[in-house]
This record gives structure tokens, C-alpha cells and sequence, in this order.
């Protein structure tokens, strides 16, 4: 999403953008795991329907949210993540 939004393209572009980056790579994954016989089913359903809940929900909420609070949410998240990366490769 940095990327997009520092090409000047807008937040919901940005948004469509990642979404269809997401969808490829996550159907190009599941591809390469159902060739190699490694898919737990039972799992794998309802992370389907979290993630198509939560993406349907984005894009709701996405039309209320300014550009300045994407972009604190952003980069809060990143911080975030971040900080996990390294306590856990500092306390394994």
C-alpha cells in the first residue's frame, strides 16, 4: 500500500491494488500446496471465510477512513509488527 499511495494513486485504488496483489499470491500459494498434497481442509475453510468476511468488511469501512488515518494506521501496524519480528528472533 506505501507504494501505491506514494505514486499518487488514491486510497480506494491503493486498496484495490493490494487486494488484487493478495488474491494472486494467495491463489498461486494454494495452487503450489494442493499440487503438493498439503492443504488441512478443515482449516483452510474457515480461514476462506474469514478472510472474505474481512475483506468485505474492509472495503466498508475503507470509504470512512481520510488518508491521513490510513496512513497512521499503517504505519502503526508496521511498527507493530516489527517489534514482534524482533522478540521473537531476540526470545525464541
Amino acid at each position: 500500500m506505501y507504494t501505491f499511495l506514494r505514486n499518487g494513486a488514491t486510497y480506494l485504488q491503493t486498496l484495490a491494488f493490494t487486494r488484487i496483489q493478495t488474491s494472486i499470491s494467495c491463489t498461486s500459494a494454494f495452487i503450489t500446496y494442493f499440487i503438493a498434497g498439503n492443504i488441512a481442509w478443515g482449516i483452510a475453510i474457515y480461514y476462506t471465510i474469514g478472510s472474505l468476511i474481512g475483506s468485505q468488511l474492509a472495503l466498508c469501512v475503507a470509504q470512512k477512513i481520510f488518508t491521513r488515518q490510513l496512513k497512521f494506521i499503517l504505519h502503526s501496524v508496521t511498527i507493530a509488527l516489527l517489534i514482534q519480528l524482533v522478540i521473537r528472533v531476540a526470545f525464541p
